[in-house]
């Protein structure tokens, strides 16, 4: 539905991705959207996430005067409908291709991008539920994912192409907004995440 604004549904159910920068006081709450929510309004839908002035977040879509944040944190992030009014818009330049290169951690799944040619080159890791889950949990190990593939970015957008599975990026700064096709991997493998720029190991 389009008031889906969850935090790990995130990059596959939203579009139109941009920071935005929080403004006016006092703390934002991230709204809910189940049970007549954001519409609503606070406190019914509050979650326990909050923002504050000067935060930065990654938006997604409009929902009446509403729209979808995601707020990255190092737990990895958490995402809510909050007022338009609250939120600045921080256009970016076009990246350049050097600026897609480096190392990109979303929990345990990375993606490891230079620059080729005039091309990128992608390679990356997905792992369900996680690269080292429990024997309890998985006795025969993680379900992996995989993906390779080159490609010219349009703007700041990409989409990688291997032989079954898709990748579509968006990079915004220092974030890496990426969604599959279902097709990169075991059951449950997904590359979906909110990317972050890590030193190489």
């Amino acid at each position: 539905t389009n008031a889906a604004c969850r935090t790990g549904a995130f990059p596959a159910e939203q579009s139109n991705f941009a920071l935005a920068r929080v403004i006016g006081a006092p703390r934002l709450y991230l709204l809910g959207d189940a049970d007549g929510c954001p519409a609503n309004g606070e406190p019914a839908c509050r979650q326990r996430s909050y923002v504050v002035p000067g935060d930065t977040v990654i938006t997604g879509r409009d929902l009446g005067s509403h729209r979808c944040a995601f707020f990255p944190n190092n737990a990895g992030g958490s995402a809510g409908w909050v007022a338009s009014t609250r939120l600045q818009p921080q256009p970016l330049p076009a990246p350049t291709l050097q600026a897609w290169a480096g190392h990109w951690r979303d929990g345990d799944d990375q993606l490891v991008i230079d620059v080729r040619g005039g091309q990128l080159y992608v390679e990356g890791d997905a792992y369900w539920p996680s690269a080292n889950p429990t024997p309890e949990v998985r006795p025969y190990g993680p379900n992996m994912g995989q993906v390779e593939a080159l490609a010219v970015p349009t703007g700041d957008t990409v989409v990688f192409q291997d032989t079954t599975c898709t990748l579509r990026a968006q990079l915004l700064g220092d974030y890496l907004i990426v969604a599959d096709n279902s097709e990169c991997g075991g059951m449950n493998v997904r590359f979906n995440g909110v990317y972050r720029r890590t030193p190489p190991r």
